[in-house]
């Protein structure tokens, strides 16, 4: 099958943050069901879409953002000659296992998948990079009894039956309770177990020929027996299935019963009411595979951050507008000592001041020019500082022979005339007039420099309302610069690289990251989109944009994120899923390494800190609380308390903030 590639990165639906390798599972799953589906035409066999699946195809075309396996249902008899043709059909790499045919299965869900991890090339293409073992599971449908008296007494009995399983699974199977129940059930069902043999395997064996009991005996309704187990008015007519529809589904499509109202109000009641599906404990399904993955690959894989204190470290380096500016505070200094000792009367130190500056502020200028280009306005102002201060000089050095007489008596001025004393004061003021214009040219000429950096035109909305009110700013001068991104296969490796400056320019002026020395810059802030570095497993920035490796360009390092999702309460159990996967969003190097991160809204900072309290400790979560604002997103429009005015308002308090080097 083919996907764009866009299909595969990052997104947020619903609400609800979908990370790409959950998109990897959805593609990996949807090829297997080629697979199927081939088989089940073939044959003609009919199979439909089941539990989430359904209800993605019915709802949305598409998988449900929080689902991340792919369900499909058979009719008992459609089933049964699925079973008997499914193995020699596959291909190599995929199995089929089912109660049916593993004898020790200790599962009623049949399934076609990757069961191994042998990552050859090969298979890894074919099913879009998906490292992990996956599945599409296949829940086989019965018919209920015609009476409901037997109904009821099978479920009696499959309670019976549910409850020694437990006490397997619960290692109970040993003790005199457990063996005088196992005695009762074997009389009863006139069966006799082999306790030599695991037990939990012959209970799944078991249960699911009484799951089959009554089928062909004209029964009116149906169901998927081990899931009425938990939710008994989960049954549907048969004749849901006297029709099959065919939905648009992701890249594909689904068949689905043609009553399927009847079908997902059997399982899920209201259907129609967007319900998260509870807590995150078996989500994402390739979890329990990633030791596994490890191991496999060794040293290739090695998509896990580890949280150092290091990473909250940032040391703070002057660029050029910093130095230029603390070296006009220098000359402002010494042209206030200048004017100190004139009104103590020390014309000489006066004098030697004077000649120290004159040699600092050429050298200063020499600089500026070389960095501003010729015609500088402030290059220009020093000329006339220096300028006014060789006049003030020689006026001070003729006047020092009458300010030595003027020693002799009290106060500074001596025996100068009133005038003469007011205008070498004048004269002496005269350069800190020029020295103050000297550094509005500085700020006018060298403004601060806010680089953002996104990969993708879709981020571009996340930022240019902040970009355009940075940019009225008479001191700021904001930068675009797309950078290179790559994919990932499926063992790690960088893939294709992709540059999307060429989109950009049809929106903005961009700066290509190709001509930008970072070093001899090094901007006075840097927004960043990709907090990732190397731990993403679907896509990667080019490495010399990891946010470990942008703090040593600049002393303010920003991080934003493109999206908003739904907010996340960690403590409500159905946020579960989202709050497990702020793993890939929160649990990354870039919002430790940032100086100041911009999120959604207040109540999302407080989720950001239980999940960096959660994977770090709280002594971190107090530190990163003064580094992560909950201001908003400029996603939320004109939103007075969260859009792009709160967004725009905590940036510049953060930009303005003066840096301790």
């Amino acid at each position: 099958m083919e996907f764009p590639r866009e299909f595969f990165y990052d997104e947020v639906r619903n609400g609800f943050y979908i990370p790409g390798i959950i998109k990897r599972i959805w593609a990996a799953q949807l090829e297997i069901l080629a697979v199927i589906q081939k088989i089940c035409k073939k044959h003609k066999i009919r199979y439909y879409a089941d539990f989430g699946t359904l209800l993605g195809a019915v709802r949305e075309n598409n998988f449900i953002a929080w689902d991340d396996d792919l369900d499909i249902m058979m009719l008992r008899d459609d089933f049964e000659r699925f079973v008997k043709v499914v193995e020699k059909s596959l291909p190599k790499e995929l199995k089929f296992t089912a109660v049916e045919i593993n004898k020790d299965s200790c599962s009623f869900i049949s399934a076609v998948g990757l069961t191994e991890m042998k990552y050859r090339d090969k298979v890894l293409r074919k099913y879009h990079e998906f490292p992990y073992p996956t599945a599409v599971d296949i829940f086989v449908v019965d018919e209920l009894a015609k009476d409901p008296e037997d109904e009821a007494y099978r479920m009696e009995v499959l309670s019976m039956l549910g409850t020694m399983l437990n006490g397997i699974v619960n290692k109970k199977e040993n003790t005199k309770i457990f063996q005088k129940e196992l005695k009762a059930i074997e009389d009863l069902l006139q069966i006799k177990f082999d306790q030599t043999k695991p037990l939990e395997g012959q209970f799944y064996a078991i249960m699911d020929k009484v799951f089959q009991e009554f089928n062909g005996e004209g029964g009116e309704m149906l169901a998927c027996m081990p899931f009425r187990m938990i939710h008994k008015d989960a049954c549907f007519p048969k004749s849901a299935f006297t029709e099959t529809t065919w939905v648009p589904f992701c890249n594909t499509e689904l068949p689905i019963p043609k009553d399927y109202d009847s079908v997902l109000k059997a399982k899920y009641g209201d259907y129609h009411k967007t319900v998260k599906a509870g807590g995150g404990h078996d989500y994402p399904c390739y979890r329990e595979y990633e030791d596994l993955l490890r191991n496999a690959l060794k040293d290739k894989w090695n998509f896990d951050y580890h949280f150092s204190e290091e990473d909250l470290q940032h040391k703070k380096e002057p660029n050029f507008r910093d130095m230029t500016l603390e070296t006009w505070a220098y000359l402002e200094q010494k042209n206030k000592k200048i004017f100190e000792n004139f009104m103590a009367g020390e014309f000489a130190t006066c004098l030697q001041l004077m000649g120290q500056m004159q040699e600092e502020a050429i050298a200063f200028g020499n600089a500026i020019e070389v960095k501003c280009g010729e015609g500088s306005e402030t290059v220009s102002y020093l000329e006339k500082y220096c300028e006014a201060l060789y006049h003030s000089y020689q006026a001070l050095e003729k006047a020092l022979p009458l300010q030595e007489k003027a020693k002799e008596k009290k106060g500074p001025a001596g025996d100068f005339p009133a005038a003469l004393w007011k205008d070498l004061q004048n004269i002496v003021q005269k350069p800190s007039s020029y020295l103050k214009k000297v550094k509005l040219a500085i700020e006018k000429e060298l403004k601060r420099v806010v680089l953002f950096l996104p990969t993708r035109v879709e981020q571009h909305k996340s930022f240019l309302p902040l970009y355009e009110a940075l940019s009225q700013m008479e001191d700021v001068d904001c930068k675009i610069m797309p950078i290179p991104y790559f994919d990932r296969l499926g063992t790690g490796e960088l893939s294709d690289m992709h540059y999307e400056g060429e989109e950009f320019r049809k929106q903005c002026s961009v700066t290509d990251y190709k001509d930008y020395d970072f070093a001899s810059e090094r901007p006075d802030c840097v927004v960043m989109h990709s907090p990732y570095d190397e731990f993403n497993q679907v896509l990667s920035v080019d490495p010399f944009f990891f946010s470990k490796n942008l703090k040593k360009y600049t002393n303010k390092l920003v991080y934003i994120p493109a999206f908003v999702t739904d907010e996340i309460d960690p403590k409500n159990e159905e946020d579960g899923k989202a709050f497990g996967n702020m793993d890939f969003y929160v649990t990354v190097p870039g919002l430790f390494h940032a100086d100041f991160t911009i999120v959604q809204s207040e109540n999302m900072k407080k989720a950001y800190l239980a999940k960096i309290a959660q994977f770090t400790n709280s002594e971190v979560r107090k530190q990163m609380s003064k580094k992560i604002s909950g201001a908003g997103s400029c996603l939320y429009g004109d939103d007075e308390e969260k859009g792009s005015k709160s967004v725009i308002s905590a940036f510049r308090r953060f930009l303005m903030k003066k840096e301790e080097m």
